[in-house]
Formats: structure tokens, sequence, C-alpha cells
């Protein structure tokens, strides 16, 4: 197949690479233990400075959100989200998406619309230094 045709070789330009993700259990806890919030009404997103490596995302879907399918879905499209508006977000920062109750019925443009505005308002707070506000968040 050729990479205009969807074949693996094409694919990999926007791979979510290892330096990219948050991987390790004690990683998700030390972040969702020292990080800051911003919540949504449908996602929780945690944050922290972490070294000086690129913008990374882990991401959280109970079984409460759904079967495996509706799991996977919500992690495609927050995955999808980070991998548009992340450079929004300094070098460094650490964030852990959490899914809450009924984010599973949503697409991936309804995930976008909520969490791209947490992401521009984690990258100012960063910005601003350790005394930047995010407590409140965007508008639910």
């Amino acid at each position: 197949m050729s990479p205009e045709h969807g074949s693996i070789a094409g694919s990999r330009t926007c791979a979510f690479g290892k330096q990219a993700r948050v991987r390790k259990r004690r990683e998700f806890l030390q972040i969702q233990n020292a990080g800051r919030r911003v919540a949504t009404r449908h996602f929780l997103v945690v944050y922290a400075r972490s070294g000086d490596g690129p913008p990374r995302l882990g991401i959280t879907v109970t079984k409460k959100i759904g079967n495996a399918v509706v799991r996977n879905r919500v992690k495609r499209a927050v995955r999808e989200t980070f991998r548009s508006h992340g450079d929004t977000l300094p070098r460094g920062t650490s964030v852990v998406v959490i899914a809450r109750n009924g984010a599973g019925p949503l697409g991936t443009n309804a995930s976008a619309a909520e969490i791209v505005p947490a992401l521009h308002a984690i990258g100012r707070s960063v910005e601003a230094g350790p005394r930047g506000s995010t407590e409140a968040g965007p508008a639910q």
C-alpha cells in the first residue's frame, strides 16, 4: 500500500510516542497528588511540571464510563485533542486527563471543546509561574 492509502508507514508521522506519554502508575499518582486541577463538565485535567522534556499526557478512563469500546473511543478523542493542541503547553508539563461520568457518548469534537480551554488555561498558568491561578477552570 502506498502512504496515501493508509499504510502503517504513512500513519507514523502523527505517532503518539513514549516521550509524549505518562506510562507508569507512580508517575500518574505523583501528578495526581502534587498537581493542580482544572475541571470541566466531563473531564478532570490534572497537571504538574516534571523536568524539561516535551509535554506528556496520561489518560484514565474507568469502567464506570462504559465498556472497552467506549473507553477506547474516549481515550482516542483525548489523545487526538492533545496531539492537536499540546503545543500550547510549555516543555516539562505532564497532564493526566480523568474521564468523568457522561464522557462516554461525547465525540471527538465535543471532547476537544471541553479539553482545549483547559489546556490553554494550563499553558497560561504554567507560564505565569507558581502563583498562577487555575482554581476557576473553564465554565461548566
